[in-house]
């Protein structure tokens, strides 16, 4: 907070144009009444390094004669350590004097004319209808109505809101348009001359950028675990600032976010879409310009599996040749089990296929215990075609996210005809 005597001067304007600082807790504002000038902001990591820089720009008009005091008040200065430690070790403020004097002529400045109060122009600006808001058309129109019996018109468009307008025009005219202003805050002035004589000084501001933001880095990556998409994003905007971002996954917007949504220049977003994604973050500055980022993701899919408490540490005690083995396929412990289960079921067919006889003996042994215990074999069964089936369904839902190899095909085939051989092994039972 800026303090200053109102009495003794009032705050015509105050600007962040050309700040070191980009995102804002508080934008500038003035009260000429409690005399004060108000303000909060700060940037990204890695924060400012220099020896010097510009936070705000304000103009002020002095009322009178006499000494006023511009001082700081409530101020701090953090720094970027991740507590926000605050630096500020001192105030400097400054003493500004105002004595009445009569204005010295030169070339360059206009001279006085007694104002007349029935002069004053009321300024419009159909490409820039708010002075408070940024736009990227940078060749603004403006537009007064001529008051009655002036015969000319004097206009004037600078960076410095205290300059006068300089251009006359005779006859008046109502409108002006300016050409190819580059970025930044500009002052508009226009004034009507009447019986010689020049009315009192309208000034409208138009508000320039033209530049979209920069993109620095923007990095995506997905999280297996949370089912959340990570986006790590470093995007500055100089002139008007950042206003929000726009994330679209699958060219869909799933979420529009304020610039203080990055925490430390990270946001995390839910995405549970299975398969392969894009994403698409829109920075939008003040102005409206707009950069973009791409990316792609994968999401595996979720699986019944996944839902169960399977245990596999006795599996793996036992079998640490074959998880060493299929740890070099990249598949999850899960496919695992179900890989030697069917790879079980496979060598069970093989057995029956070149052992006829004996698989004729067995099925006939088979069948007298189940005539002795039919309702047990029959859930036995049940039970096993289940698991088969789940273990079917795991290796269609991999189909779906990717190309089976050859083993898996294989695999896939065997539990088919597995399944195919428990149902009519069932359906013997049930005929018995």
């Amino acid at each position: 907070v800026i303090r200053f005597p109102a009495d003794l001067f009032e705050v015509t304007s105050v600007t962040r144009n050309n700040s070191i600082l980009s995102l804002w807790v508080e934008n500038p504002a003035f009260s000429n009444s409690a005399g004060t000038i108000s303000f909060d902001g700060g940037l990204p990591t890695p924060g400012f390094n220099g020896t010097q820089g510009s936070v705000i720009t304000f103009t002020a008009r002095a009322k009178k004669a006499g000494q006023a005091e511009f001082s700081f008040a409530n101020a701090s200065v953090r720094a970027n350590d991740g507590f926000g430690t605050d630096v500020l070790n001192s105030r400097q403020g400054r003493t500004v004097s105002v004595v009445d004097k009569a204005p010295v002529l030169t070339e360059e400045t206009p001279v006085p004319q007694v104002q007349t109060t029935n002069l004053t122009l009321q300024v419009t600006s159909e490409t820039h209808p708010s002075q408070e808001s940024w736009y990227s058309d940078n060749n603004p129109v403006f537009k007064w109505k001529v008051p009655a019996g002036a015969d000319a018109i004097q206009t004037g468009i600078d960076n410095n809101d205290s300059g006068s307008p300089r251009v006359t025009f005779s006859p008046a005219i109502s409108e002006r348009t300016t050409k190819n202003l580059e970025e930044g805050t500009w002052y508009f002035k226009v004034r009507a001359r009447k019986d010689g004589r020049f009315g009192p000084i309208t000034t409208y501001i138009a508000r320039v950028d033209k530049t979209s933001p920069k993109i620095n880095s923007v990095k995506f990556d997905y999280d297996e675990k949370t089912r959340a998409l990570n986006i790590t994003a470093d995007v500055v905007d100089e002139v008007s600032g950042l206003d929000y971002f726009e994330i679209y996954v699958n060219d869909t917007l799933a979420k529009s976010i304020s610039p203080t949504d990055f925490v430390n220049g990270k946001y995390s977003l839910a995405v549970d879409v299975p398969g392969n994604n894009t994403v698409k973050v829109l920075a939008v500055d003040r102005a409206g310009n707009v950069a973009e980022s791409l990316g792609k993701f994968f999401v595996t899919e979720r699986t019944s599996v996944q839902s169960e408490n399977v245990s596999l540490d006795g599996f793996k005690e036992q079998n640490i040749f074959t998880r060493a083995y299929l740890s070099l396929i990249g598949l999850s412990p899960q496919i695992y089990m179900s890989i030697i289960i069917a790879l079980m079921s496979i060598i069970l067919l093989l057995v029956v296929v070149y052992s006829g006889r004996h698989y004729i003996k067995l099925r006939h042994r088979l069948k007298v215990r189940a005539a002795l215990t039919r309702g047990d074999n029959t859930r036995v069964l049940l039970l096993v075609k289940r698991r088969l089936e789940r273990h079917l369904e795991i290796l269609q839902n991999i189909r779906h996210g990717r190309i089976l190899t050859d083993e898996e095909k294989a695999i896939k085939e065997a539990i088919e005809i597995d399944l195919d051989e428990v149902d009519r092994a069932i359906e013997d039972i049930v005929k018995e």
